[in-house]
């Protein structure tokens, strides 16, 4: 249906004509304040109520004659056109004139023009009929329904969980498991305005039942794709709003959210009692945490040879409380925790740091003899203490010779760079630096033969100090006679000129091609592009032609190289 265009006979010159001067002065009040209200138009016709006094009903109508109007008010009698009509006039105009804007802009903006003009029954018809189309819509709006019309019922929305979340459904691919969850989400999004409407104790049973089926129902779902998350973390935070809400007492409220933490569902949950900081308040984070005490206190020490499990149990219960300590700044109470589970060297470690962390070095001490000096997962993190605590003896010597062996075993360039540190800020008379590049060229050629690309360890850890030193001649050398690094190959390549760098791009290059895939192709097409914006002499320019040239003779079977490569470089 077109929109009508009734601008000429709504200008405020032909309602002064209907109205008056004075009327229509009234009538631009009542319409600026919204007054106008429960108004509608039928064809031609505009009905609408105009607040005052009282209300009176104003009726419009619109032809190629004109416009007239009535009233039920005492002015107007039912034939005079007066201040309510204008004000009624000026609504509809408003309307129209959006209504012309929406007609004139995208798709949606005309389809929202279009149900505009939908009279309220038509609406109604079609919005039901599209909701009872959709499963999911239907049970969204049935929700909404209960909710607005005081149908909420915990029955009810129990089955609502319960038919959201199907069990056994053994859903394994990823456009299956999305379907699943997408289904689900807008009867979660609705249960979040729902249940906090119900008695406390109804709304906390939901949430705890709405997580535990979740947790049911991705027993036979591989939910790797995480399409799980929304409803997760929806309900999650529902489950800490409703447990504030419950009249309980503080040791009640702790008691509770101990069971959950440590009860077999606790992984549905959020992080307790970090979520629920607010919910338990002052009173009952001391009371939790007296639970974890009052359990922790019970345990005996932890068996040097206890299982994954068991020492999972020992840390779930610990670390909350060391957490507390440490904000207390109790050293004491931190290391009396890491006490119970000293047979792991990994909490011996903790309690070291924790010691440095306090400046406690005597405990340090203590603490650090009890790991034992052999390769572990742990021993550079027992090497650096070890260094730490020899520097505050005033042993630099000997915190140097720890880092030499931590580089010795790390072979990282940051410890490289912390011995060189060491030895220049503690006036060192052994030569690091020499110490270090001959460790490694002795090893050159101690390794097995690299394979493909792969670079054995001692090339890729003098080139690394080669360039951060700037050695960039010796560098070349080294690549000259070793694999290296594609990387770190790189890093030189872009250090030398471009007429030293070029042999090495062509490694890269060539390197990427036989790797035989788009992405490769693509890397090595960048790294020639890259050269050829550092080219800026004649003679550089011949060698990169020569180079691509070459290129195209030894991959010219790579036909997608060879396009890209002809795309980027012009024959």
């Amino acid at each position: 249906m077109a929109v009508r265009d009734d601008r000429e006979l709504l200008t405020d010159r032909q309602l002064t004509t209907l109205a008056g001067e004075a009327a229509f002065g009234r009538g631009r009040e009542y319409y600026r304040e919204g007054m106008v209200t429960r108004w509608s138009w039928q064809g031609a016709t505009i009905s609408a109520d105009v607040e005052g006094s009282q209300p009176y009903r104003v009726q419009l109508r619109v032809s190629q004659r004109g416009l007239d109007g009535s009233c039920n008010c005492p002015a107007s009698e039912g034939i005079d056109f007066c201040k309510h009509c204008v004000a009624v006039a000026m609504a509809y105009r408003a309307e129209q004139a959006e209504q012309w804007r929406l007609a004139e802009g995208d798709a949606t903006d005309r389809v929202h023009a279009y149900l505009q003009q939908m009279s309220r029954d038509s609406l109604i018809e079609s919005l039901q009929s599209l909701i009872e189309s959709d499963p999911t819509l239907y049970q969204q709006w049935s929700m909404r329904a209960d909710a607005v019309l005081g149908g909420v019922d915990h029955k009810a929305l129990k089955k609502r969980i319960t038919a959201a979340f199907p069990i056994n459904r053994n859903l394994f691919r990823y456009g299956q498991v999305r379907a699943y969850f997408a289904a689900a989400e807008p009867v979660v999004d609705q249960l979040t305005e729902q249940i906090p409407q119900l008695p406390a104790d109804k709304a906390l049973k939901l949430a705890d039942y709405a997580l535990a089926r979740l947790d049911r129902a991705l027993q036979s779902i591989d939910d790797s794709g995480g399409f799980r998350f929304h409803c997760e973390e929806v309900l999650q935070t529902l489950h800490v709003k409703v447990v504030g809400q419950q009249d309980w007492p503080a040791e009640k409220r702790a008691t509770y959210l101990f069971e959950l933490a440590f009860g077999d569902t606790h992984e549905c949950y959020a992080a307790i009692p970090d979520a629920y900081t607010e919910a338990l308040g002052v009173a009952g984070l001391e009371a939790y945490h007296a639970c974890l005490q009052g359990v922790w206190d019970a345990l005996p020490p932890l068996p040097a040879n206890a299982d994954w499990s068991q020492r999972f149990y020992y840390m779930r219960l610990r670390d909350p409380l060391i957490k507390r300590a440490e904000a207390a700044g109790d050293l004491p109470a931190i290391l009396a925790l890491y006490e119970k589970t000293a047979s792991d060297e990994k909490d011996c470690l903790d309690a070291a740091k924790a010691c440095l962390a306090h400046g406690d070095w005597a405990r340090l001490e203590q603490w650090l003899a009890r790991v034992p000096a052999t390769r572990s997962p742990w021993a550079d993190e027992r090497q650096r203490l070890a260094i730490r605590l020899r520097l505050h003896r005033g042993e630099p010597e000997a915190a140097a010779e720890l880092q030499w062996q931590c580089y010795q075993a790390t072979k990282r360039l940051e410890d490289y760079r912390y011995l060189l540190e060491l030895a220049e800020t503690q006036e060192l008379t052994v030569d690091y630096r020499q110490g270090v590049h001959d460790w490694l060229t002795e090893r050159l050629n101690q390794t097995n033969p690299p394979t493909l690309f792969d670079a054995p360890w001692p090339a890729n850890c003098l080139l690394e100090i080669y360039l951060l030193d700037s050695r960039l001649d010796e560098a070349r050398a080294l690549c000259d006679e070793h694999k290296v690094a594609s990387g770190l190959l790189y890093q030189l390549a872009q250090a030398l000129d471009p007429e030293q760098g070029l042999p090495l791009y062509k490694r890269l290059v060539r390197h990427c091609v036989q790797q035989t895939n788009n992405q490769a192709y693509r890397q090595a097409i960048a790294w020639l592009q890259e050269l050829h914006g550092r080219l800026k002499t004649a003679a550089d320019q011949q060698a990169f032609k020569t180079l691509v040239a070459e290129l195209r003779a030894e991959f010219k079977q790579k036909r997608n190289f060879i396009k890209w490569l002809n795309e980027a470089f012009a024959l």
